[in-house]
């Protein structure tokens, strides 16, 4: 038979991708939609692709901003000298990477104390709950994921056989409270001379911002929302206090007595 047109790859490649994110990948489409939510409104989104080695296939989720650390100063990640993940891991799923080989297997703090951001804070205390579990047992660790380069002696960039100076990309692993390396790792092609650094890590931007992190509704309408609301608040009280009267009434000839005369609070 004679070889498959270059349409017929297309529409191979496109049903083995439907495929692939609706019915293997299923938290493909929730997890972009609700990323694409918060670009709108918080102005960036971050997604990373890469081979979860729990599931065993390539993974592209979402990183909450608040989670993603980077100089404020750098135009992307590729030209970032180091970038940091934050991830909230589950006792049983820290365990599950250490047993398939992805992190040392080396004991942690047995009552991890994750210390939450002032986002967190201000997200628990809007809705009435406690951002730290109060059983140790159900603390999640704090992981740090750093994107960083690094000398490690031993393992030297060389040239020629010998060591060049040159710091090359690597992802180190850490559990905040026991300080533990759990993973130390390459990030580059081994056969690339010039170490090029593998970012991982996609950003979706909304309006672009001064600095890396980009701006959304949020920003844009923050004080236009204040001063409505401060408008709101003072036609209210303005009607409240207009028909007010002030508990005093009107002596007339009359003898009617009514509170049409209207005195101010």
């Amino acid at each position: 038979s004679p070889p498959p047109s270059r349409d017929q790859l297309a529409e191979a490649l496109e049903a083995d991708m439907n495929h692939y994110l609706t019915a293997v990948a299923k938290e493909y489409y929730p997890d972009t939609d609700r990323m694409l939510l918060y670009v709108g409104f918080g102005g960036c989104g971050i997604k990373k692709v890469y081979r979860c080695p729990l599931r065993r296939r390539p993974v592209s989720e979402s990183v909450d901003v608040k989670d993603f650390i980077v100089s404020n100063a750098a135009t992307d990640l590729a030209s970032s000298g180091r970038f940091t993940q934050r991830v909230m891991m589950r006792r049983s799923m820290l365990r599950r990477m250490q047993i398939v080989g992805a992190y040392r297997d080396v004991s942690l703090a047995s009552d991890p104390n994750p210390e939450p951001n002032a986002v967190d804070r201000e997200v628990a205390e809007t809705q009435g709950v406690s951002p730290i579990a109060q059983l140790p047992e159900d603390r999640d660790y704090t992981i740090y994921e750093v994107y960083a380069e690094l000398d490690i002696p031993g393992f030297e960039h060389k040239v020629d056989g010998e060591p060049s100076g040159l710091a090359v990309p690597y992802v180190v692993t850490i559990e905040k409270d026991s300080r533990q390396v759990l993973a130390i790792r390459r990030n580059y092609d081994e056969n690339d001379e010039l170490c090029t650094v593998k970012v991982p890590f996609v950003k979706y931007p909304f309006v672009p911002g001064l600095g890396f992190y980009d701006i959304g509704l949020v920003h844009l309408l923050g004080n236009t929302t204040r001063a409505l609301t401060a408008m709101w608040r003072i036609g209210i009280d303005a009607g409240m206090f207009a028909n007010f009267p002030g508990f005093l009434y009107l002596s007339s000839a009359l003898k009617k007595r009514d509170n049409h005369f209207r005195v101010p609070p």
